[in-house]
């Protein structure tokens, strides 16, 4: 069962002094099955008087704070300790077929009590529902395979596809435009991956965390040369929800540090807000992941 100190430090820098700044934070990990945070810190510089710590909708730990104190600078770093134990997937053969597990989510949402579900299944912010996203996964349901066998084939063919690309887009790059240059970063990869699945019918959510990196043999590990990641979890009835690094085309293992699960990033954004003031300004973001002695 590994441990794993995760920095991760935000820094914003204005032109001029910004009078006020509101911010929401998703920057403490998870508690939930394989996964234990064990210790968290937050600083904020200035200092902010009335951070405050609440559960949102989807059962994250979210931070919230204003700061009226005028500013040039606002830098906001989280230190966490996360044990994470193993991911157990069942054999694909014991999830059921793909037409059936589509039946099952439509009665479980019907019935009421899993009526949360619905919310995954539909078009959201930064997942539309692109055609081209659909066909993605075409003629690999033709036989009905068992579902976790039809998300690993969909993700071996992702893995096909597209590349990953740290300067092919922004967050403000349509999931069109990635379908069409075949290229981008993991959220890109998770958006896309969530709307072909919901297109079929299966539950999808996003999960934002971070990803241990190995440095190449005979370096040091780089502190701040990690970023956080991104990937996806479906829903199979009968098995529960599994997740899925289509930017690795793996399912997830001791080195994903789960921080927040939403329906797309605008739900689980690790640093987002409004400032007053302050010209432009500049952001810069450092994450250390490193194995706890």
């Amino acid at each position: 069962m590994p441990v794993y100190r995760v920095t991760h430090s935000t820094r914003y820098r204005h032109t001029a002094p910004s009078t006020a700044a509101w911010q929401s934070l998703h920057l403490h990990p998870r508690g939930e099955s394989g996964q234990i945070p064990l210790a968290f810190e937050l600083e904020i510089s200035p200092s902010a008087g009335d951070l405050a710590t609440r559960t949102d909708f989807f059962g994250n730990t979210q931070h919230v704070f204003t700061l009226r104190e005028p500013h040039t600078e606002l830098v906001i770093t989280s230190s966490s300790l996360v044990q994470r134990d193993e991911s157990a997937l069942p054999m694909p053969g014991l999830t059921p077929a793909l037409s059936a597990a589509r039946e099952q989510v439509a009665a479980a949402i019907a019935a009421g009590p899993d009526f949360i579900l619905e919310q995954y299944l539909h078009p959201s912010v930064h997942v539309p529902f692109p055609p081209a996203a659909r066909e993605l996964a075409a003629d690999l349901d033709a036989d009905d395979p068992p579902a976790l066998a039809w998300l690993t084939a969909v993700g071996a063919r992702f893995a096909e596809r597209f590349t990953f690309d740290p300067k092919a887009t922004t967050l403000a790059t349509p999931l069109t435009d990635v379908l069409r240059h075949r290229r981008g970063v993991c959220q890109d990869f998770a958006h896309l991956l969530i709307s072909c699945v919901r297109q079929h019918g299966l539950p999808a959510a996003y999960v934002s965390g971070y990803l241990l990196t190995t440095p190449p043999p005979g370096k040091a590990r780089l502190r701040g040369a990690d970023a956080s990641h991104a990937w996806v979890s479906v829903y199979i009835p009968g098995t529960g929800w599994i997740d899925y690094d289509p930017t690795n085309a793996c399912f997830v293992s001791t080195g994903h540090i789960v921080v927040a699960r939403g329906r797309d990033y605008a739900d689980v954004s690790p640093v987002k807000g409004l400032f007053s003031g302050g010209g432009t300004h500049t952001l810069a973001t450092e994450v250390t992941v490193e194995p706890e002695d």
